[in-house]
């Protein structure tokens, strides 16, 4: 839960030196880890992705961080749903996202697939976490496609993509408080 974690401003600055490194045209796509079933009823007992939680402080599934190369960061992730909630445990939700994590916007994950290849256009270089993510190529290359149908429209695609991994285990070697 949002409770616990450390100050937003710690994640705040783990970003900004993640972003100095993705370089001015860049952009770094960091999904949390998926929720696993145990069987038809109910899920193993959650736990986040290590690179989303280490920028984010976040621990809830289904979200997304988007951190460009300029510092801003955009995190998505499960609207606000009291029914839901009442089963699944408490949402944080997007309205009030910012505020508590310190991102620059946020919005409900169901617009990912849809916001998505508009951050991405204009960018020269894509990174996310390689060979971590089960599914993750093929949904960055969608994405991807999606920009590049907008080309004779004047979109600019990212011609390159990096694996964000190098960036952020250097930068997960130096431990703090």
């Amino acid at each position: 839960r949002h409770d616990t974690m450390m100050n937003p401003q710690t994640y705040s600055q783990r970003r900004a030196r993640v972003a100095a490194a993705l370089g001015t045209g860049g952009i770094a796509i960091v999904p949390t880890a998926p929720e696993q079933p145990r069987n038809r009823d109910s899920d193993f007992q959650y736990r986040h992705d290590s690179y989303f939680f280490y920028l984010t402080g976040f621990t809830e599934p289904e979200a997304w961080l988007v951190n460009t190369g300029e510092g801003k960061s955009s995190l998505f992730c499960r609207p606000k749903d009291l029914e839901r909630e009442i089963w699944d445990g408490y949402r944080l939700g997007p309205e009030a996202a910012v505020q508590a994590l310190g991102v620059d916007q946020a919005h409900s994950s169901s617009d990912l697939d849809r916001l998505m290849p508009g951050l991405l256009e204009s960018r020269e270089v894509v990174w996310f976490p390689f060979a971590v993510h089960r599914g993750l190529q093929t949904r960055v290359d969608g994405w991807l496609d999606s920009v590049r149908a907008r080309v004779r429209y004047g979109a600019q695609c990212p011609m390159e993509q990096r694996d964000l991994c190098v960036v952020l285990d250097e930068h997960r070697l130096v431990k703090d408080a």
